[in-house]
Order: C-alpha cells, then sequence, then structure tokens
C-alpha cells in the first residue's frame, strides 16, 4: 500500500502538472515552464520543518477536507478558467468532489454507533478551518454541523477564538456555542474534534472515568487512538 501510494501521489502529481499546462495551452500567453518554476520555489518544497521533513508533508495526510480562502476558491477558479477556454479539468473537479464529499464520512463514522442520530448528544470541536486563525471560510466544520442537524443530533460547538466568526456564518444553526471546552463536553455521546487545536490535547483526559465512554472522532488523525475507549478516525 505505501508503494502503491507514492507511486500514485506521483503520478498525480504528473496528471496536475499535465492538466494545469493544457490550461495554461488554452488561455494562451503562459509558458508552463515559468510556470512550475515558480511552484517550485514555494517554501513547502524547500525547507523542512522540525521532524525533519518538508512541509508539504502537512498536505498528505488523510482528514475531513481542505477549506480556508485559498484552496477551495483557487482549485474552483482554475476549473472555471478552463470552461471558460473549453478545457476540461477532470483531475481538479475530482479533488473537489473528493474533498465535498469528506466530511459526510465522519457522519458515518458516527452512524457507526448509532444508525439514527436524532437526540444523540454530540460535541463538534474546532470550528476555525485550521489552528492558530479565526477564519472559518469553507471550514469542514460546518458540513458536518449541517448533516448533523439534519440527522436530529443535539450539538454543543467550541473553539478557542472562531466562535462569533461561526455564528455570523451559520446564523440558522442550532448547535449551542460553549465558552469553554468542559461546557462543551458536559453530558455528550459522542466528540468531533475538526480542528485540532493544541487546547483540545486534554480531551481524552477529559473525557476518562465517565460511565459510558463517548464516541471520539479525529478527524485530523492527531491523537493516539488508544487515548479513549471508543476511538473513530477517517482512514482507519
Amino acid at each position: 500500500m505505501i508503494k502503491y501510494g507514492s507511486n500514485a501521489l506521483l503520478a498525480n502529481l504528473v496528471s496536475f502538472s499535465n492538466e494545469l499546462a493544457n490550461l495554461g495551452a488554452a488561455i494562451g500567453g503562459i509558458d508552463t515552464t515559468e510556470v512550475m518554476r515558480g511552484v517550485h520555489l514555494s517554501q513547502y518544497f524547500r525547507s523542512h520543518n522540525a521532524e525533519g521533513l518538508p512541509p508539504i508533508t502537512s498536505f498528505l495526510r488523510a482528514g475531513c477536507g481542505f477549506g480556508g480562502s485559498c484552496l477551495p476558491k483557487d482549485v474552483k477558479a482554475l476549473i472555471a478558467h478552463g470552461a471558460a477556454v473549453g478545457q476540461e479539468m477532470p483531475v481538479l473537479k475530482a479533488v473537489i468532489r473528493t474533498n465535498e464529499e469528506q466530511p459526510r464520512r465522519v457522519v458515518d463514522l458516527l452512524k457507526k454507533h448509532w444508525p439514527d442520530l436524532r437526540q444523540r448528544r454530540v460535541a463538534v470541536l474546532g470550528l476555525a478551518f485550521k489552528p492558530g486563525t479565526s477564519d472559518v471560510r469553507e471550514s469542514p466544520a460546518f458540513p458536518i454541523l449541517r448533516e448533523l442537524e439534519r440527522e436530529g443530533a443535539i450539538l454543543t460547538a467550541h473553539d478557542p477564538v472562531a466562535i462569533p466568526e461561526a455564528k455570523a456564518a451559520l446564523p440558522d444553526s442550532k448547535a449551542t456555542y460553549c465558552a469553554t471546552l468542559e461546557e462543551a463536553l458536559e453530558n455528550v455521546d459522542a466528540v468531533i474534534v475538526v480542528t485540532p487545536w493544541e487546547q483540545f490535547r486534554s480531551v481524552p483526559t477529559l473525557l476518562r472515568g465517565r460511565q459510558t465512554a463517548p464516541v471520539f472522532i479525529d478527524c485530523r488523525r492527531a491523537f493516539d487512538k488508544n487515548s479513549v475507549n471508543r476511538y473513530e478516525g477517517i482512514g482507519l
């Protein structure tokens, strides 16, 4: 699987480069060699993190999908430019399709335990699209919240900094936004960690000793799977 994964990634990079080259040729006045030379200058390819790995490896991890102000918008922009010049962008369309479907997989993990989620108390932790920001644009937490509401779950939500932004982005949500982590975790049947804030490291400890262990869904595979009794994670 490691060998297949490695080669499939390389194949994806080649097809992506070719798809971008074809779009540049269709638009006109764009030399893909110059484009890719600029892409290669990105810090993600040229430096290393504390683990001795290029930063690009942070993108090569399973999770509930990407969000933010750049990745979704820019991928969709390239697809739109392709449509404008009659150039199909199948790789990038597949990227968006997979990303849009990924939050549903989180709900499916929960439904392994309760096919009917009505009246199940679920805490959703992390509303910003990544740690260290209050930016909630295209946050995968939102489709997860919406899907859980459709399923009839009773929701609490917490984020260290992004609660005001989340309230503004989802004005019709019935979720209870909690000021503290402890409040969000009170009497819950399940916990979904969407954004792996450092402040959430204490969650396994806070859940320990409860009469019935909540289901713990790790959307970013950021926790030790043995740290809680009822662990579920993307790709496990």
